[in-house]
């Protein structure tokens, strides 16, 4: 099997020096190819080129939740892959789905060299993979924010989510949806948030959906009403807790295989692992067991 590195440069420089020189002891003797990503949809590209092949391939993504999200896009639903995820970016919200590792688990490559294997679930939206969350509304706003800010400030954690969520605050915050739940079509509403989670974790932290599975075949919904702006701040620290669900009158909640938002043909904007993308119409679908993970394994 291949060891293949996807580095992202514009991960922590300190990180990627010390990671790649880490690597080169960690492999010394063994053969492995590391990768450096030149630019936007890059990693999608790389990882492509390995799944084609179909030679089996470990490819070990270095950098952030957007690059694990390109890769993701490169590799799915490809047998001979396998992957696992050296959270150095950052925004890295899907590996701490797993509550009994910590983030430097994840980077001791050590645990790698008997990992625990996971397949995984994927959510699909027209044909793009997330393998985190998907989310409309206020989300995308926000996303577009920390983009933003990240640029200027590259800071991890919950900060520049909560000082981008201060700044969209400015414009509206809900929207009317047209949302059909597998068989169960929804009166048109407005809402402020609609997230579709394989993960528990995204925007630095919170907490959407708190019994989401990557592994069960189902993705949580979360649905949060025309939520005002002096309703936010009571709700933030709930919703980074997973405890927003006791709000019945603003909180709903489902499991879904399939969702579609009805757009009447005008383009929507999703929040996909962090990445913002344009959509007409979107199906969000579960992908059963997508992708294949090699976990850390800790003696």
């Amino acid at each position: 099997m291949k060891d293949v590195f996807i580095v992202n440069p514009k991960s922590g420089k300190n990180s990627q020096y010390e990671l790649i020189q880490e690597i080169k002891e960690h492999f010394q003797g063994k053969r492995i190819i590391i990768e450096k990503t030149k630019g936007p949809e890059h990693a999608t590209f790389i990882a492509k080129k390995y799944a084609l092949s179909n030679e089996p391939v470990h490819l070990y993504v270095c950098g952030g939740d957007g690059t694990l999200h390109e890769v993701i896009n490169g590799c799915a639903e490809k047998e001979n892959v396998t992957i696992s995820v050296i959270p150095i970016g950052t925004g890295n919200d899907f590996v701490k789905y797993f509550e009994d590792l910590k983030r430097e688990d994840f980077l001791n490559l050590a645990n790698y060299s008997n990992p625990e294997y996971m397949d995984c679930d994927l959510i699909k939206v027209n044909g793009e993979y997330s393998i985190n969350t998907v989310s409309f509304g206020f989300d995308v706003e926000v996303a577009k924010q920390v983009n933003e800010l990240k640029k200027k400030m590259p800071t991890e954690g919950i900060i520049p989510y909560a000082l981008s969520a201060l700044i969209s605050l400015r414009k509206p915050i809900g929207q009317d949806y047209q949302i059909q739940i597998d068989t169960k079509r929804l009166p048109k509403g407005k809402y402020g948030f609609l997230v579709f989670a394989n993960g528990k974790y995204y925007g630095g932290g919170f907490k959407p959906c708190p019994d989401a599975n990557i592994d069960d075949g189902w993705m949580d919904v979360c649905l949060i009403s025309d939520v005002k702006r002096h309703q936010i701040v009571r709700l933030a620290k709930k919703y980074q807790e997973g405890n927003h669900i006791q709000y019945k009158d603003l909180v709903t909640m489902y499991q879904a295989k399939t969702v579609h938002l009805d757009t009447e043909n005008e383009i929507i904007y999703a929040n996909m692992d962090g990445e913002v993308k344009g959509f007409k119409n979107p199906t969000i679908e579960i992908v059963e067991k997508a992708i294949r993970l090699a976990l850390p394994r800790i003696s």
